[in-house]
């Protein structure tokens, strides 16, 4: 789980395009090497892409938890009755407010990037298994 959380925090945009690139690579001589380390790697990216979930919400929570927090501040130090849009300023115009929801929409993008390495490894196992259904009709052939 270490590893995992280790790897996730090391997952970036600048070297997504380096992992997807070996990710769907294969050699057709190899077909069946690749068929059975396909599932361990399926796994192992799709427990990336569901501990990049589970950040999201967690980044959620603290977002929605900080912005009701402000807003009950500034209720509480307001000698007017604040109207619902003067709350919503005070909490969009507040830096840790803003650093959060950037928290937030890195943990979002994070996860969509890893989604899409596991709709890659998904796209991959069809081919494989097309790739192997070819290779046994190409046998028959000469049979």
């Amino acid at each position: 789980m270490h590893e995992l959380i280790e790897s996730l925090e090391d997952f970036t945009w600048e070297n997504y395009k380096d992992i997807s690139d070996a990710l769907v690579q294969f050699n057709e001589y190899e077909v069946e090497n690749e068929m059975f380390r396909q599932a361990s790697i399926y796994s192992y990216y799709y427990g990336l892409m569901s501990m990049a979930k589970k950040m999201v919400g967690e980044r959620n929570v603290q977002l929605t938890r900080f912005m009701s927090k402000l807003r009950k501040e500034a209720k509480r130090e307001s000698r007017v009755k604040l109207t619902a849009k003067d709350l919503d300023d005070r909490v969009f115009t507040n830096d840790q407010y803003l650093a959060r929801q950037t928290a937030v929409d890195d943990a979002v993008f994070k996860y969509e990037l890893l989604k899409g390495l596991v709709r890659a490894l998904e796209q991959k196992k069809d081919m494989l298994q097309q790739v192997s259904a070819n290779k046994r009709e190409e046998t028959k052939l000469y049979k």
